[in-house]
């Protein structure tokens, strides 16, 4: 309670004990109105809407015998309301306000039916933590749910290309049971194609590398080729997607994988592994932007049809 609101419940005290004291009648009208207060049933509040009719924060004589005959049932005499507006009137300018009935409100103990601002703060701000706490709560169950799903589309695509090299490694073993004169024309096929991939690829553009890839019938004539292929490739990729990198040579394992197109082939989609040390910066790179790489091919993903290249140096723009 502030000092200034104790000095005003000090003087309304004196000047109720001073009015008791020098007229007995007023002490009787003292102890009459505060148990119609008190059993009214009603807060301070309450009952200074009900006398303060035209809420002017002035209460005036037929505004305090109006409240007391509409409660009580009777119309009290003049002096029973002069004296009343005296034992109010602590300060004795002749005029009791609003806020002298609340301090007198206070004096008797009637609870006055207006929030404690400090109070009302309180739970205002408990209320907005709480809230904040909710929201805080929904929007990480949305981003672990999302991560769920996220992992378990990864381990759905991974689980596929597994049984899609499965079944192609079926494929060429049951190729190798077909008559020698089908072998002779596969093998023939297979020594085209392989006569069609240049000795030494172009360091600048791995296209013809990727295009003979693409082309090949069986996954054991990728492998082989992808295992003789030593030389390095130089290109440019427009990323479109950042993963984490589950299945991949030791060195390349819980890095970051980039799936992007040819900057200078739009239609080309490749995968670039990068090892783990340079996740911070794989993970801050953004969609649409273009990195220039130096990389070696590692593998080709048969279900997405799209080479995968093992990277050992990178410049992102």
């Amino acid at each position: 309670m502030s000092a200034a609101k104790n000095m005003v419940q000090e003087k309304m005290r004196n000047h109720i004990k001073q009015m008791v004291s020098t007229n007995p009648m007023i002490g009787q009208l003292n102890e009459q109105f505060t148990s119609w207060l008190l059993g009214s049933g009603l807060t301070g509040a309450e009952i200074a809407n009900t006398i303060d009719s035209n809420n002017d924060a002035v209460i005036q004589p037929h505004e305090l015998s109006a409240a007391l005959e509409k409660t009580t049932g009777t119309s009290p005499p003049a002096w029973v309301i002069n004296g009343l507006l005296t034992l109010l009137d602590s300060d004795n300018d002749k005029t009791v306000t609003v806020g002298d009935l609340f301090t007198y409100f206070e004096q008797i103990g009637l609870p006055l039916g207006i929030p404690d601002p400090a109070e009302t703060a309180r739970i205002a701000e408990e209320e907005a933590a709480r809230i904040a706490a909710e929201q805080e709560a929904t929007r990480l169950a949305a981003e672990q749910e999302a991560t769920r799903l996220a992992a378990e589309q990864e381990a759905a695509r991974i689980i596929a290309e597994q049984e899609l090299e499965k079944s192609m490694q079926e494929i060429d073993i049951e190729l190798e049971e077909v008559p020698e004169v089908v072998v002779n024309e596969v093998m023939e096929e297979i020594v085209e194609v392989k006569n069609s991939i240049p000795s030494t690829t172009p360091q600048n553009n791995p296209m013809e590398l990727i295009e003979a890839l693409n082309s090949m019938k069986l996954s054991s004539e990728r492998r082989d080729t992808v295992e003789k292929t030593t030389n390095n490739h130089h290109f440019s990729v427009k990323i479109e997607k950042i993963e984490s990198t589950i299945i991949a040579p030791q060195s390349f394992k819980n890095g970051k994988t980039i799936i992007g197109k040819l900057a200078d082939d739009n239609s080309v989609e490749i995968e670039l592994l990068f090892q783990p040390e340079a996740n911070d910066s794989v993970s801050s790179f953004q969609m649409n932007h273009i990195v220039e790489i130096d990389a070696h091919i590692a593998n080709w993903n048969i279900g997405r049809k799209r080479a995968i290249f093992s990277v050992h140096s990178y410049e992102y723009k």
